[in-house]
């Protein structure tokens, strides 16, 4: 290969370059760094050779040296290779390597859709929840649905910012805040792991100003608890009153609740064990004596209104989601914990009022922790492990059923007085009553003796 020195090219010297099928050679142009006429055996060809380089400014490391063919020297003019050229280094510069494009999908490819597919996709991975899957799914199709097909390119700032806005004012601003910190972390996403960063402009969320959201100090209070307990009563649905009693007696998180599985419940044992909770870990939550009965009622009704099914609290879809394999009238789990009747006093204001029941009664902080799988801090969250003190668990389960079934008694009784019987006060509408075997109790307080249902799974 004959070699020459770096020179200006021209056309003039261009022509002058033979090809006679035997020398080769390479000529550098001086005006447009990277750009070379390469001379073979057969034709003379307009390339572009560059280093690139890719990594955070300051920590750029070379990855490759990248060759472009732009074209022969009858397909282009010189004026026209050294555009096509500039276009092409600028590419390079950038971090992209130009022969990769064709193979790899292009980034401007990537919709908002395609950026919540790959986030579930990595949720899975890590083993999330996948209620929480669900949810973030949601928020995309609810309140994203009109910016699914949007190229990430094209979104900018001003939009992310106006939409943000504009879900504050509509839907409240908690929902519009948790609906950026999924587009936040999906795009984060994005940024980590397509092939060129580069080509993406930086999270538009970070233009968000977030909404100042207070934490709810909801709780309720001792004196309410026993009118809590006649609302709860009040509840067509009989199933749903026993899952509400086990929320406060068990202080389980609602998402827990509902999605508790026959086949966890361990009746010899006096515990459900859950095979992973919100903290990652396996928890077996104890059953207290009034617990238990509460279980077992709630096993022996699900049995009756839907045969067969595998949750504790087993519902209907009301609404057909095909995406989610939901259609209306399949039997599924319950969805909704909060009440329409009485929002306010179910849900995770349940597990609020179980905490502050535990101090009330100085039950020690480790236990009380311990039952509602909270991660006890320092080094006793190293060396205590809670399956070696299940047995002291139960006994503070107890300590705990005692003090909600004192405070949810009626008022009369609770100081004392005589409180005359009020069947209908603990047994429900005749709908759901008349269909029931007549020894069935729907619902009935720890402090009446009144049998409870016969429980189709063995203790």
């Amino acid at each position: 290969m004959v070699r020459h020195k770096p020179t200006k090219l021209t056309e003039g010297f261009i022509n002058g370059l033979t090809v006679d099928g035997r020398t080769t050679c390479v000529v550098r142009d001086t005006k447009v760094t990277g750009l070379l006429v390469a001379v073979n055996k057969l034709s003379k060809t307009y390339k572009v050779q560059r280093d690139l380089w890719r990594g955070e400014r300051g920590r750029r490391s070379l990855v490759k040296t990248v060759r472009v063919t732009l074209g022969t020297t009858d397909q282009l003019s010189l004026e026209a290779a050294r555009l096509k050229a500039q276009e092409v280094i600028k590419q390079i510069m950038l971090g992209n390597d130009p022969n990769e494009r064709q193979s790899k999908p292009k980034t401007e490819f990537w919709t908002v859709e395609t950026l919540f597919e790959e986030y579930a996709i990595d949720l899975r991975k890590r083993d999330c929840a996948p209620r929480t899957i669900e949810a973030t799914l949601e928020l995309r199709d609810r309140y994203l649905a009109n910016w699914k097909s949007i190229p990430l390119t094209e979104l900018t700032r001003s939009m992310v910012r106006a939409r943000h806005h504009e879900i504050s004012e509509k839907r409240g601003k908690v929902v519009a805040n948790q609906t950026m910190r999924a587009l936040r972390a999906a795009y984060n996403l994005a940024l980590r792991i397509i092939d060129d960063p580069d080509m993406l402009p930086d999270n538009p969320v970070k233009a968000v100003t977030f909404n100042k959201e207070r934490r709810k100090n909801a709780v309720i209070l001792p004196d309410d608890l026993s009118n809590w307990w006649e609302h709860i009563q009040t509840l067509q649905n009989p199933l749903r009153r026993a899952m509400h009693e086990l929320g406060l007696y068990s202080g389980l998180r609602p998402g827990t609740l509902v999605s508790l599985r026959r086949e966890w419940v361990k009746l010899d044992r006096r515990a459900i064990s859950i095979p992973k909770m919100k903290s990652g870990r396996s928890f077996d939550l104890p059953l207290s004596e009034h617990m238990v009965e509460i279980v077992e009622r709630a096993l022996g009704l699900s049995e009756m209104l839907f045969p067969g099914a595998p949750w504790v609290f087993p519902s209907r879809a009301t609404k057909d989601q095909p995406s989610r394999k939901k259609f209306r009238g399949q039997c599924i789990a319950t969805q909704v914990w909060r009440e329409k009747s009485i929002p306010s006093e179910t849900g995770h204001i349940l597990r609020h009022t179980y905490r502050t029941i535990a101090q009330r009664i100085t039950l020690d902080k480790i236990e009380a922790r311990l039952l509602l799988d909270h991660t006890v801090p320092g080094i006793d969250g190293v060396y205590i492990h809670e399956k070696a003190l299940f047995d002291r668990l139960l006994v503070a389960q107890e300590r705990m059923s005692a003090e909600i079934s004192r405070l949810t008694q009626p008022d009369r009784e609770r100081r004392g007085g005589r409180q005359e019987a009020e069947p209908a006060e603990w047994s429900n509408d005749a709908q759901f009553a008349q269909d029931l075997p007549g020894d069935t109790v729907l619902a009935h307080h720890p402090s009446q003796s009144i049998p409870i249902p016969e429980c189709p799974i063995d203790r």
